[in-house]
């Protein structure tokens, strides 16, 4: 049925992923803009938007393999905790003058990577949270949330942020992740 509403453990899901999302675009908007605020070199400046796509090339398959050999639930806690931790360095080393380009695409490269993996998980979860009649419009639901937030919101909020202070994007990112991923990464229903 069309108009069957999802319940709370797929809004659950939604908001882990959508807030992954956007934390994710964020840091993919941010790290060009403080590379560009640090060198007028265009390679270096371009090789942030190589740092990062490159995990969706190299992780993507491999954390399908991954998400289908654990369990989904505690990979994307531990994901958001790993990116929590990387992000806070990376602001750290913002506000003490001590950040250079190579943390920062280091940083980049491990939170895509993490986006990767967590989108993989996402998607894999959703049949276990929702009834298979239900499953395209959760899909959807999913698809359009992370696409909105990630192309859309996080691009403008993330050049705001960074004429705020360029530390603040990262700041917000982490946050992003560490809204507690155990209570919206629902437990599969058994």
């Amino acid at each position: 049925m069309t108009g069957e509403r999802l319940d709370g453990r797929f809004a659950r899901l939604w908001t882990a992923a959508t807030m992954s999302a956007l934390g994710s675009g964020l840091a993919t908007v941010a790290a060009p803009l403080y590379v560009a605020s640090r060198t007028d070199d265009p390679l270096v400046v371009s090789a942030g938007a190589a740092v990062s796509w490159l995990p969706w090339l190299l992780f993507a398959l491999p954390g399908g393999v991954l998400a289908d050999r654990v369990d989904r639930r505690w990979l994307m806690i531990g994901i958001d905790w790993a990116r929590v931790a990387v992000l806070g360095v990376l602001a750290v080393a913002l506000l003490t003058g001590r950040a250079g380009i190579a943390l920062l695409y280091a940083v980049l490269f491990v939170v895509n990577a993490g986006e990767v993996v967590f989108r993989v998980a996402a998607q894999a979860l959703v049949p276990a949270v929702v009834p298979r009649s239900r499953l395209e419009r959760a899909n959807g639901w999913l698809s359009g949330g992370t696409q909105v937030t990630q192309n859309l919101v996080a691009g403008p909020l993330g050049g705001f942020l960074f004429l705020v202070a360029a530390a603040v994007p990262f700041a917000v990112d982490a946050g992003t992740y560490a809204t507690p991923a155990d209570r919206v990464a629902p437990a599969p229903v058994g």
